[in-house]
């Protein structure tokens, strides 16, 4: 397998990779990561899409309407964050309390996830609601099919915390 081939499969199972990530998972140099990733972008096979100094980067043939949702889940805080508010909408400081996160940190992945249309922010008053903008359904699917290993974590977590409840524990 050529070096472009191994490139275009690890974009294909990884869709909405981060440049810098890709060149870590795939050892590969900058430099000529560029140059893969140019002769890609020319056939048509990849697309990337720039976001807060960051560039993600997508099979051509990736649904247009779920790389928001692999962009935001590629981060730790904004997957927490969309994962609450599918429970139910919640407010800044609801937010930083579950997440124990101070509230500017809550506002900047906020802000990110407003850009991506993720999410809806409702001013009543001084406080400021934030409901979900996408299909909970469609999120749940992307993380299993996408980002197993974040899958495993989350059901690992619910065992664990299932198992608390029954005062048991689990290794």
């Amino acid at each position: 397998m050529t070096s472009r081939e191994r490139v275009l499969e690890h974009i294909t199972k990884n869709p909405g990779i981060t440049f810098r990530k890709l060149a870590q998972e795939l050892e590969m140099g900058i430099g000529n990561l560029q140059y893969h990733l140019r002769h890609l972008e020319r056939e048509n096979k990849i697309v990337a899409k720039k976001l807060g100094g960051r560039k993600y980067i997508f099979p051509a043939d990736f649904s247009e309407s779920y790389k928001p949702l692999m962009i935001a889940i590629s981060n730790e805080s904004q997957r927490k964050i969309l994962i609450l508010l599918a429970e139910d909408e919640k407010n800044q400081h609801e937010l930083a309390e579950k997440l124990n996160l101070t509230p500017s940190t809550i506002n900047y992945h906020m802000e990110r996830l407003e850009a991506l249309g993720l999410v809806r922010k409702i001013k009543h008053g001084k406080n400021v609601i934030y409901q979900p903008n996408y299909d909970k359904d469609v999120l749940i699917r992307i993380i299993r099919e996408y980002k197993p290993k974040i899958w495993d974590r989350l059901a690992d977590k619910l065992i664990d915390l299932t198992l608390t409840f029954r005062g048991e524990e689990y290794d």
